[in-house]
This record gives C-alpha cells, sequence and structure tokens, in this order.
C-alpha cells in the first residue's frame, strides 16, 4: 500500500479564531478507494521535509481550499515541500489551491475566473480518449496558457480556455483544478488518473 502525504489546510475557527490544521473527511473515502494509506502532514510543522524524509512517503498531494495569494505558513510550507520532492523524485499532486500553488512556484500566475465556482464543466484535452469528461469545479482563482508555469505543459482545459490540468516537463508533478474528492461517486477517470501517476 502505497504511502501518500496529505498536506493539511490552515482555518480558523470559533470566537477566539483557534488556527486549526484540517481536511475534508472526503479525502479519505478517496484513499480508500485509491488503496493509498494516508499520512497527514500538519501545517505549521518546523522542519517539514525532516518529518516527510521519516515518512518514507510515496507521493505527496497539495491539498485545496485557500487562498494561495495569501503569505502564510501554509504558503510557505508548500514552496519548501515543491522543492524537496524535486530534489527527492518525490510525485506532487496539487489539487485546486494546490495546482495553484504549483503553478505560482514555477513562476506562472493567476487571474479572476468567472462561472468556475460550483459549476460542472467539459474539459478537453489529451488526457482525454475519445470520452466526453465533465469535471466539478469550486474556484475563482485560474490561469490559461499564457500564465502557466515555466516548464509545464497544458492537459486539459475548459472550453473557456482555462487550464484544468497541466504536469511539468521533467518532474513527476501533476496539477489537477477539479476536486475527484467531492464528487458522490469516485469515477474511474479520476482513479485512473491518479493510480497511473503514483
Amino acid at each position: 500500500m502505497k504511502k501518500i502525504g496529505l498536506l493539511l489546510r490552515v482555518d480558523k475557527f470559533g470566537k477566539y479564531k483557534e488556527t486549526r490544521d484540517n481536511i475534508d473527511t472526503r479525502f479519505i473515502y478517496l484513499f480508500q478507494k485509491l488503496n493509498f494509506e494516508p499520512i497527514l502532514i500538519p501545517t505549521s510543522i518546523k522542519n517539514i521535509e525532516l518529518f516527510i524524509e521519516k515518512m518514507s512517503l510515496d507521493g505527496i498531494i497539495l491539498s485545496p481550499g485557500g487562498n494561495p495569494l495569501k503569505n502564510d505558513i501554509r504558503k510557505k510550507n508548500e514552496f519548501k515541500i515543491i522543492k524537496y520532492c524535486i530534489k527527492k523524485k518525490i510525485p506532487i499532486l496539487g489539487i485546486c489551491r494546490g495546482a495553484q500553488i504549483i503553478n505560482l512556484y514555477f513562476k506562472g500566475t493567476l487571474k479572476k475566473v468567472k462561472n468556475h465556482v460550483r459549476k460542472n464543466h467539459q474539459i478537453f484535452g489529451n488526457i482525454i480518449k475519445n470520452k466526453k469528461i465533465k469535471v466539478n469545479s469550486y474556484h475563482d482563482l485560474g490561469f490559461d496558457k499564457k500564465m502557466l508555469g515555466r516548464n509545464l505543459i497544458v492537459n486539459a482545459f475548459s472550453k473557456d480556455q482555462v487550464i484544468e490540468c497541466f504536469s511539468h516537463k521533467k518532474f513527476n508533478i501533476l496539477g489537477l483544478m477539479w476536486h475527484p474528492e467531492r464528487n458522490k461517486k469516485i469515477n474511474l477517470f479520476d482513479i485512473n488518473i491518479i493510480k497511473s501517476f503514483f
């Protein structure tokens, strides 16, 4: 069983604005469906590289949720994770915000996009093989081909040319702008993409 690290997201809760690490529990269902062992990575851990090394991870998922433009401890650690994983040849999958962070790491940019929040839309590109594939969408920040980071290549895009999936030319890095964990039933398309990646 592959051990896949899942970086937790940070949110403020309650009257006292407690800062908490958390993750959508649907990710655990997704991991079980993929036969992965989930290793939860605390966001504010000081030496995140050492933590990853000790866990002997087979891959990392950069989680969705939150503002990727905010320069906080989560973003700093996401950048550290990307750098470390490239050095150690550990695969990285970014989901929504995680994909946005990967794009920013490689000097890409983001822009406000319309009609990508709580929508389902068809995607096109080289990962689609003679099928009509629709994915969910929960993001108001996106990017097109001109805004894509260095050495990242487009694998799928929506009708309005917003990138939905990309990979790195050299490193084992994949970005998905949709949320596989949010589907009521995990579909075969998502399973095949994620399993073949890790």
